[in-house]
């Protein structure tokens, strides 16, 4: 299974993807500015929706959210969103240029057709896409990965899809989703990513809403194979998601502790063995026998002159019994560690 050229194993590290969204408000200008930024940070994937209002909108479409009073319709806002076919292609090959995945969600089959053109080879179904079977079972035929977020499903809904999906096309993963904007925390469900991966045998992963970097890290902990956020450059109130995005500086901090915590999973400790630094380790901090004060020659150790002090290269606690009663063998220095050649036998 593959995401641009980003391979998903067992074994493969987790892919964090970069949401953009609406963030760009039509400018192609601001989505290159975004690239630029992104790329420095560490993201695997920057993801893109690629909107046709003739296609999927109406008069009809309520806002969400009311975004500028410049929009009279959520038509006329998709209208502004949209870009040329020429201008997908070269965002696409600037993403390439940056050593970035490019991945885009179609809103409609025109929007696939379109994508598959220019060469996108994976596809991510958004939310409220879940639910339109005929762009899915479209995209099936392509037999490439499908991300599919599940914000506005329940298990019923989602048994269905995957029934109508599997036959058709088994690279799929299955992303928890909250459709919440922003989801507040205790609304992310990361316990779902758990639940899907015993629930249904895929790879799993979170779509994030919160903007927080905390659900995701938890995520990546319980095994998730991919993490999207949403992602800012600053706070426009333009941009319908700012709310629920995170910022440059908690994508980079993401993505470093994406690095670390693939390394703690594909490398667990043994607990009955220890490796050769905590033996050394443990000859330094451990302690020894001594004895309180200096003492002379034949003196008679009592269970009161012994005390314990670094390292624990000498006598162990569990040899006192060997030691009390016995006479030194030559006067002892309290600054030095009992050795067993100090007692008389």
């Amino acid at each position: 299974m593959k995401i641009g050229n980003l391979k998903i194993s067992e074994n493969s590290k987790p892919i964090i993807i970069a949401e953009i969204a609406q963030s760009h408000c039509g400018s192609y200008k601001k989505i290159i500015k975004y690239i630029d930024k992104l790329s420095l940070s560490g993201v695997d994937v920057i993801k893109f929706q690629t909107h046709y209002a003739i296609e999927e909108s109406t008069l009809d479409e309520p806002f969400r959210k009311k975004i500028s009073k410049k929009y009279k319709n959520r038509f006329e806002y998709w209208k502004k969103m949209e870009f040329s076919e020429k201008e997908w292609k070269k965002i696409k090959k600037y993403c390439e240029k940056k050593n970035i995945v490019f991945l885009s969600s179609p809103f409609s089959i025109k929007a696939a057709k379109m994508l598959k053109r220019i060469g996108m080879n994976a596809w991510k179904i958004g939310s409220g896409e879940f639910f339109s079977k005929n762009l899915i079972k479209y995209i099936s035929k392509f037999q490439q990965t499908m991300l599919l977020s599940t914000g506005l499903a329940n298990y019923n809904d989602i048994n269905k899809t995957l029934r109508f999906l599997k036959p058709k096309n088994k690279k799929i993963i299955l992303l928890q989703c909250t459709s919440e904007y922003p989801s507040k925390i205790k609304r992310v469900g990361v316990n779902i990513v758990k639940e899907f991966q015993e629930k249904y045998n895929l790879f799993v992963g979170l779509s994030d809403h919160s903007g927080s970097v905390i659900p995701s890290i938890n995520a990546l902990n319980l095994g998730a194979k991919v993490v999207e956020v949403h992602v800012k450059l600053d706070n426009n109130t333009e941009n319908p998601d700012q709310s629920s995005s995170i910022d440059l500086k908690s994508l980079t901090f993401l993505c470093n502790a994406r690095e670390e915590i693939h390394t703690i999973l594909k490398n667990p400790l043994k607990k009955n063995k220890l490796s050769r630094d905590q033996l050394k380790n443990r000859k330094i901090f451990t302690k020894s026998m001594c004895l309180n004060q200096d003492r002379e020659k034949n003196y008679k150790i009592k269970i009161n002159d012994i005390t314990f002090k670094k390292p624990g290269t000498g006598i162990h606690y569990d040899k006192i019994k060997y030691i009390v009663g016995k006479k030194l063998k030559k006067k002892y220095y309290a600054n030095r560690l009992l050795k067993m050649g100090d007692i008389k036998k």
